[in-house]
């Protein structure tokens, strides 16, 4: 999508994945009933074994481009994007500018990622060639000084550290969001994070990490950020700011064909809400409308939704119009 010199636009900067994700016929949960599970030493038989496009970044990016929300992508990638990625990023009218290719290392980052019929997941993570020096900074960005909010999607914290503090210095809102990674940061590495960002977005499993990490209570954090967002999958999102706190309910009776990549699309709602200038609760409600329809579809970039679309969706989970 071009942009237009006057046009604010959101950055993301984060991962760009070829997915293997694996459907496990049943849920973990009875697994865990009917077998002793030593040392998570465990052996699953898959229906489904396939390949998809993801990574945390481009499915961000993805969401933000089917509502027509200008967006640029920040990353870095192996070879093997230009296999197939490539084309269908600019099939669809992504811009790839920003997304260094890496010649020296051979894979893009990966994800190996096992789902159950509850939408519970088993992943594991490669980075690949997300570390990649290559990789750009937001002040190398055409046009940055319209950019008006960056997302960090999840990646290693030097990755995430040097981002934040390139965003900080061109005074650019800045969405903190470090995903399963959470567990490898360092109490130095939270508490700085926290400093240069305006928003959290993190799951309930994650918050709780980051504070053991952090060694901050709730309210120390609250304190650190303007608005700390905390998802917790069918049971809704909760949205702390300035010590007050809003619940938004999940999206009763969605169709669970595929949960992968769907905080991705809660992060993609949520910020097309901040494009419409929307009040951070409204934001969280599409976050979980568009995070149903991800659910609704397989894999991370099939789902086809519009903005009008959207705010339908929004007004029949809701109850209440566009505002």
């Amino acid at each position: 999508m071009a942009m237009k010199n006057d046009e604010p636009w959101v950055l993301v900067c984060g991962s760009i994945a070829l997915d293997f994700v694996g459907r496990y016929d049943g849920s973990f949960a009875d697994y865990q009933e009917r077998y002793d599970i030593k040392a998570l030493n465990i052996s699953l038989q898959l229906t489904e074994l396939r390949t998809s496009f993801g990574g945390c970044g481009m499915n961000i990016t993805y969401g933000l481009h089917k509502l027509s929300t200008l967006v640029t992508p920040l990353s870095a990638a192996g070879l093997n994007f230009m296999d197939h990625y490539h084309q269908h990023l600019t099939e669809i009218g992504i811009r790839t500018k920003y997304i260094a290719v890496d010649s020296s290392l051979p894979r893009c980052a990966t994800a190996m990622v096992i789902s159950d019929d509850e939408g519970n997941q088993i992943t594991g993570f490669h980075a690949g060639a997300s570390p990649s020096l290559m990789r750009k900074l937001p002040s190398e960005i055409e046009n940055i000084e319209q950019c008006r909010i960056a997302i960090l999607a999840p990646e290693d914290a030097p990755i995430m550290l040097r981002q934040a503090r390139d965003l900080h210095r061109l005074d650019i809102p800045i969405i903190f969001d470090p995903g399963q990674g959470i567990a490898k940061f360092s109490e130095a590495d939270i508490h700085e994070l926290l400093t240069l960002s305006n928003t959290v977005i993190i799951n309930a499993h994650e918050y709780g990490i980051l504070q053991h990490n952090s060694g901050l209570s709730d309210e120390e954090v609250q304190h650190m950020v303007d608005k700390v967002i905390v998802t917790d999958g069918a049971n809704g999102v909760n949205v702390f700011t300035s010590g007050t706190m809003n619940h938004v309910d999940g999206i009763d009776k969605t169709r669970i064909v595929d949960s992968t990549g769907c905080g991705d699309a809660f992060r993609a709602g949520y910020l097309f809400g901040l494009m419409q200038d929307v009040d951070a609760k409204i934001c969280a409600e599409l976050g979980c409308v568009l995070a149903a329809i991800n659910l609704e579809n397989i894999d991370t970039q099939t789902y086809d939704i519009d903005a009008a679309g959207l705010w339908a969706r929004h007004e029949a989970a809701y109850g209440h119009p566009e505002q």
